[in-house]
């Protein structure tokens, strides 16, 4: 666990972090991506509101017990009553928690990795950050199974992510807002396709609409371009393809639709923080 990263988002909390029920994970890298940290917080271990915070990673948040408010820097104000779901983006400055007489308890997983950004493809959006998914109990024992055990070894890692992305997937089907329009879901599939897929204008089309009301559209109903999302999603795929030795910087920037491995490279560490020689050079550590 990065002690300044959970420092910067719990003031105080990142010298002793057993305090707040703060769970660190082993910095095990893999295609499905990483789990950082987790655990639980109650009402005296929240931060009180002092302006909006960028975690840096994606997290999860059930709220168990409670009641409460979130808001975001695009406007976003919600009250979070239990059994809501709270879903931190990376570059999304939020701030969550209770107000004034409420009880609040959560659980909670903080994770990183391209594989979490191609759920951006089937409805994962920073404009729909909370939505209620009922039952909390169900959610918490399956969280808590998962910081029960942080695992030990690649494998494990695997297989405790691969149960992360299952409830993604479980939540994203939960979803009950209905003003998303039609044309959306298909639009990001078909902006997320590889650099054979559609030009933005024929994306724009199959929408049944002209290019500037669907960039306007889809800007309205993201918070990004459609070119943005593109890019985005190109360069999660990047990041997985530059762990295949194989490939050159040129072939993947060719793959991925860049005119070559310069702007692929400058796009890349734009995104990731790193060049795309540092981020194959990293090492995946092994246990």
């Amino acid at each position: 666990m990065d002690a300044r990263r959970v420092g910067m988002y719990f003031p105080g909390m990142a010298p002793r972090p057993e305090i707040a029920g703060m769970i660190p994970f082993p910095a095990l890298n893999t295609a499905l991506g990483r789990i950082n940290f987790g655990g639980r917080l109650r009402k005296a271990d929240v931060p009180a509101f002092t302006g909006f915070r960028r975690l840096g990673m994606y997290a999860v948040v059930v709220l168990l017990k409670g009641g409460g408010r979130y808001r975001d820097e695009r406007g976003a104000n919600f009250r979070l009553a239990a059994g809501d779901l709270i879903v931190v983006f990376p570059e999304l400055g939020h701030h969550y928690g209770p107000e004034p007489g409420d009880e609040w308890e959560e659980i909670f997983l903080c994770f990183e990795g391209a594989a979490f950004d191609a759920w951006r493809a089937d409805g994962l959006d920073p404009a729909h950050p909370v939505w209620p998914v009922l039952t909390p109990g169900r959610w918490e024992k399956q969280l808590e199974a998962l910081l029960r055990h942080p695992p030990a070894t690649r494998g494990e890692a695997c297989t405790a992510l691969g149960a992360l992305h299952r409830l993604i997937a479980e939540w994203l089907a939960l979803r009950p807002w209905t003003d998303v329009p039609r044309w959306l879901d298909a639009s990001r599939h078909a902006l997320a396709a590889s650099a054979d897929g559609p030009a933005i204008a024929e994306v724009a089309r199959a929408a049944g609409l002209g290019l500037d009301g669907f960039r306007r559209a889809f800007r309205q109903a993201t918070g990004e371009t459609p070119a943005g999302f593109r890019r985005r999603q190109r360069l999660a795929q990047a990041a997985q393809l530059l762990r295949r030795p194989e490939l050159t910087l040129q072939q993947i920037a060719e793959l991925l639709g860049f005119c070559d491995a310069f702007h692929l490279s400058k796009a890349f560490k734009q995104h990731h923080g790193k060049s795309p020689q540092a981020y194959r050079a990293t090492p995946v550590r092994k246990r």
